[in-house]
């Protein structure tokens, strides 16, 4: 069923940024493609800005879509955050139009202003995470400072004030649910949750022979084998038991490289040279959004070691379905939202339950062997952005008014 309609689409993180790119855009051109019109209200850090606004509004050109960029302010911490709100509040105020039905809040930011603008307008809580568990359980929040304690305690409040108000609530995990449920009781999200993991784009994610030479530029003879981890390798992300991981693969076989393809390419190097790292065999890069299936076509396997929380319940990897869709198993461990369950269901990878498992993990992927096609095929079926895009139309059709 196609859709009518038109929606003000509200979200912190810049379409700019690499998650914009991978996790917003390929959505709503995709629900535009059914029928709906947006206004994209979205904020843009500088450096990303300037190296991606063309290629956003290339991806525009046409459509029933009006961006709105504002620029992100990061100092002073938290005042920077309100007047960011504010301004927000001022051009959705501006923006929207009798015939807006919907407002769709990526996140808890955006919601704040949702609720204070929404005049009867259907909102969608796009919850994507627990937000403020997580800038509490990353050291973001540090609950020994009273500022901190206090926004805290703040978004807990309004957690349960969203969960209550909003017409239809989107969670990353089934995992996620469950744990609002266990804090608010399940009644309270009846007939309005709904699951929809991060997906991939499989168009843009499929395996092919990689550039000619792009193996060498890297330093990698021709016969070596590859470990690739892709993104952020701070806060969360344990690029240090990946390290261990990766010297106990090299102690077996000597033939394996690790390739750490990300933009912290310095924060990534103090971690290499802290730890007792083979770091004559560790490649540090960095790529945009666009160029990573190259990167992924030279992997055997993809590592996403992320520090296990209470909020982590609620995460879904962007890498995951990324690494999946190309066909290479990926190694992960236990505790982050759906992961485990989709790499065991799919028989994708290696989950490792502790850190301490490390070495006899080593081992058993060592004896592993696993069909790329396969690994593809269950990721297009289960976390392909086709998925996604239909899911987010059911939400649509749901609240939206029907004649």
């Amino acid at each position: 069923m196609d859709l009518h309609g038109k929606a003000l689409y509200l979200t912190y993180d810049g379409l700019t940024d690499p998650l914009g790119q991978a996790q917003i855009l390929p959505y709503l051109l995709g629900l535009e493609n059914q029928g709906m019109g947006y206004v994209i209200i979205s904020f843009e850090k500088k450096e990303s800005f300037l190296a991606h606004e063309q290629h956003v509004h290339k991806q525009l050109e046409g459509r029933d879509i009006q961006w709105i960029p504002l620029s992100y302010t990061k100092k002073p911490a938290v005042f920077s955050t309100v007047y960011d709100l504010w301004r927000m509040k001022r051009a959705a105020s501006k923006s929207l139009t009798s015939a807006h039905t919907i407002i769709h809040c990526r996140s808890y930011l955006p919601m704040l202003v949702a609720m204070s603008i929404h005049q009867g307008r259907k909102v969608i809580f796009d919850m994507r995470g627990l937000w403020a568990d997580e800038r509490v359980d990353g050291n973001l929040w540090p609950q020994h400072k009273p500022l901190y304690r206090w926004i805290f305690r703040y978004f807990r409040r309004k957690e349960k004030e969203f969960v209550q108000q909003s017409d239809a609530l989107v969670s990353l995990t089934q995992d996620g649910i469950k744990a609002l449920s266990e804090r608010y009781g399940s009644r309270i999200l009846e007939n309005k949750s709904t699951v929809i993991p991060c997906c991939v784009d499989s168009e843009l994610f499929q395996p092919e022979n990689p550039p000619l030479n792009l193996k060498r530029s890297l330093g990698i003879p021709e016969g070596g084998k590859v470990l690739i981890h892709v993104g952020s390798v701070g806060t969360w992300y344990r690029l240090d038991q990946e390290l261990v991981f990766f010297n106990a693969l090299s102690a077996l076989d000597p033939t394996w490289y690790f390739l750490i393809l990300t933009k912290d390419t310095t924060a990534a190097a103090a971690i290499v040279n802290s730890t007792q790292s083979l770091s004559s065999r560790v490649v540090i890069h960095s790529a945009p959004h666009h160029e990573v299936p190259s990167f992924l076509n030279l992997a055997q396997a993809s590592i996403q070691f992320i520090e296990p929380a209470f909020s982590k319940r609620a995460s879904s990897p962007v890498k995951l379905g990324e690494s999946l869709a190309m066909g290479v198993p990926v190694i992960a461990n236990a505790g982050i939202g759906d992961s485990q369950a989709l790499i065991q269901e799919g028989l994708a990878g290696l989950c490792i339950s502790s850190w301490d498992d490390i070495p006899s993990a080593v081992a058993d992927f060592q004896r592993m062997r696993f069909d790329s096609n396969a690994i593809r095929e269950y990721a297009i079926k289960t976390l392909g952005l086709e998925q996604g895009i239909a899911a987010y139309q059911e939400v649509y059709t749901k609240i939206l008014p029907h004649d």
